[in-house]
């Protein structure tokens, strides 16, 4: 079996190892050929093949252009291997449902959109994503008439955001996206270096700002882990301040993104959307406990008393509670380790994989 995979993501095509990257080495044992079709990067690298039967094919052209390009690259590559399903990475400005749509009227692919991530769900970083959740509310449906499913990867905020836009439940296909190496992320004997951590993207939409707010009112000692547009803001920010703030910048090394998490009291997740987001159950699986705000995957697993609203002040509060509890501090420690388990990297790629090959065989005979 020959699966397309069509894609937003062009770490895979820069030679970044991310999440992206994890997926792929867990997917590319169950498949005879992988192929991903994602958009333009800014330095070609000459090597697009990788674990022997993964093979990348980043746009030449320009973004606006993706939908043909998908179509384009999409169908020599069918025509060529054969695939029978693919799966469509779809979030606005909807290039690549486009190109699904495109490329499936071209040779009759099934596809599965997958939308891991509503821009501006439950809570928007600024117009950008007012007008992409509206434009995702107003076209989503009419986006997923071609497709065989529509993959989400948590089980109530974006179902229920998608229901509501007229995608029909029966279509709706819950596969979690959280692939946790357990050999990786767990809990280690290291001295705590840090009250707070902060790991993620740094950019306006993961709240970054909000970490600061909450590590100024509370003193403690904080780290925040990642790259981004806001790194350098960040790094003003906790010296005009005076916070006591480590930005060690982006960790390639899952490795050491554990260690970040095993060496800090508590993991503080401040997003404003999310599909997921990863990072809670790394660090529930690292015995960290968490507070987050409630996206994504967050109110289907964690309890109350680890899900706060985007106000500073209460997550201030609630951080001095949880660390200063100890039996509450142990309890949402044991409870994160609990839930990190049900996300074990084999048994989620196992779930996935078994979709797509129902989906594949559902689907084998209309092209017979």
């Amino acid at each position: 079996m020959n699966l397309l995979m069509i894609s937003g993501d062009r770490s895979l095509a820069a030679g970044k190892h991310g999440a992206f990257f994890n997926t792929i080495e867990g997917l590319h044992k169950h498949f005879d050929r992988i192929d991903i079709i994602c958009p333009k990067i800014a330095v070609h690298r000459y090597n697009m093949q990788m674990f022997g039967n993964v093979f990348i094919h980043p746009s030449p052209w320009p973004l606006l252009l993706q939908p043909l390009w998908i179509r384009h690259i999409g169908k020599r590559l069918v025509r060529q291997f054969g695939h029978q399903i693919a799966t469509c990475h779809e979030y606005p400005p909807f290039y690549n449902g486009i190109g699904a749509r495109l490329l499936h009227r071209a040779v009759g692919i099934s596809y599965i959109l997958e939308v891991m991530h509503v821009p501006g769900l439950p809570r928007a970083a600024g117009i950008r994503e007012r007008l992409y959740c509206q434009l995702t509310r107003s076209l989503i449906a009419w986006d997923a008439r071609p497709a065989v499913a529509v993959r989400v990867i948590n089980e109530h905020q974006t179902p229920d955001f998608l229901m509501t836009a007229g995608v029909p439940r029966n279509k709706l296909i819950y596969a979690p996206a959280f692939y946790i190496d357990l050999d990786i992320f767990k809990p280690m004997a290291l001295p705590k270096r840090y009250d707070l951590a902060f790991v993620g993207r740094m950019a306006t939409n993961k709240g970054i700002g909000l970490f600061l707010d909450v590590l100024e009112r509370t003193g403690l000692i904080g780290v925040a882990v990642g790259d981004g547009p806001l790194l350098s803001w960040v790094r003003d920010q906790a010296k005009r301040r005076r916070l006591k703030l480590h930005t060690p910048g982006f960790v390639q090394a899952s490795a050491d993104v554990a260690r970040y998490m095993n060496e800090s009291r508590l993991l503080l997740m401040t997003a404003l959307n999310e599909g997921g987001p990863r990072v809670v159950l790394e660090s529930a699986a690292c015995g960290v406990p968490v507070v987050a705000t409630p996206v994504g995957i967050v109110p289907d697993i964690f309890p109350p008393e680890a899900i706060e609203d985007w106000d500073a002040d209460a997550l201030a509060d609630k951080v001095r509670n949880i660390l200063s509890d100890s039996p509450l501090y142990d309890r949402l420690r044991q409870f994160g380790s609990h839930v990190a388990s049900n996300f074990e990297r084999s048994t989620v790629l196992a779930m996935y994989i078994a979709m797509l090959k129902k989906m594949h065989n559902s689907t084998s005979g209309d092209h017979a």
